[in-house]
């Protein structure tokens, strides 16, 4: 079992391999998908084309895959990416053979694997989805992790401006940090010169649009209004979450809910709201808290 368990997740990271691969020798052709706009910011930040580009080369390709990823394959999960590479079809349709393992050696890894080890490599993706496109990137500790990540948020606003009712497009970020130390170092999303990564032109609106919110202390009330746009909230998951529950559901709490506040079935708030307790708050930050988590789900179209 552990030996099937290492053969899976080789072919997973190698396919990861491939795809980058599949990006840098059909570039040409993947650009001509990609909307004006997304070329112009890609551009800007391409040291080929600007000579001043700020991003170091692993943040840059990065941003190319987060690109590639929205613009060419649609936000599709990585399982519904890997199955239409295998099935060739989509935009995979009419690929070449093999692919790409390790810096050197090249080698038709792909095309020779099992039907057994694809639907294993399947399930395997498939099973660690979530109900939104989920998607890792494993940079080297300081390559620049938040500067990539404010690039993203900024060129996500400046689309969905651009497109409002397209969903590709993000209307609102949250950023999630595991403790204060890293939400303070988060605080550099806000701070950093946006002009060194966004085109001269779309500045000011960004500046002028973008709202902060920094959710540092468990006495803030996040302050967003409801469907507003370009939003980034900045907190740890112990601020915003509701409190876990201790106790089952008595039959009268699943038959009316007690009151509670329902969801779109199958958004992510509803998934959230199934883990978490909904009863009356029991002491003044347990509101705060639940009042965050509340006006989260007022928000649309969040990344």
């Amino acid at each position: 079992m552990a030996k099937t368990k290492k053969i899976d997740a080789s072919l997973d990271f190698a396919f990861f391999h491939y795809l980058f691969q599949f990006y840098r020798s059909k570039r040409g052709e993947i650009r001509k998908y990609y909307r004006d706009l997304s070329k112009k910011f890609i551009d800007f930040n391409d040291p080929e084309n600007n000579p001043k580009a700020f991003l170091r080369q692993p943040q840059f390709e990065a941003l190319e895959i987060y690109v590639f990823l929205k613009e060419f394959l649609g936000n599709a999960p990585v399982h519904d990416i890997f199955k239409d590479w295998h099935e060739k079809k989509n935009r995979f349709a009419g690929r070449s053979e093999g692919g790409i393992v390790g810096d050197t050696v090249q080698v038709s890894l792909f095309d020779k694997i099992t039907e057994d080890q694809y639907k294993a490599v399947f399930n395997h993706m498939r099973k660690h989805a979530r109900i939104y496109p989920n998607y890792i990137y494993a940079l080297t500790m300081g390559t620049g992790k938040t500067i990539l990540m404010a690039t993203c948020i900024f060129y996500e606003f400046i689309l969905a401006n651009k497109w409002p009712k397209e969903n590709l497009y993000c209307h609102n970020a949250l950023v999630f940090a595991p403790d204060k130390t890293v939400l303070h170092t988060l605080k550099e999303i806000q701070s950093f010169d946006m002009g060194k990564v966004v085109p001269p032109e779309y500045v000011n609106f960004l500046a002028s649009h973008i709202q902060f919110h920094y959710l540092e202390d468990a006495g803030t009330s996040l302050s967003t209004l409801d469907r507003s746009r370009f939003n980034v909230i900045v907190s740890n998951t112990q601020k915003i979450i509701l409190k876990k529950q201790h106790k089952d559901k008595s039959p009268t709490e699943k038959l009316f809910g007690a009151g509670k506040p329902t969801y779109q079935a199958g958004s992510i708030y509803d998934q959230t709201a199934d883990l978490y307790d909904f009863d009356q708050p029991e002491n003044e930050s347990e509101l705060t808290t639940n009042q965050r988590f509340e006006k989260l789900t007022r928000l649309e179209q969040e990344i």
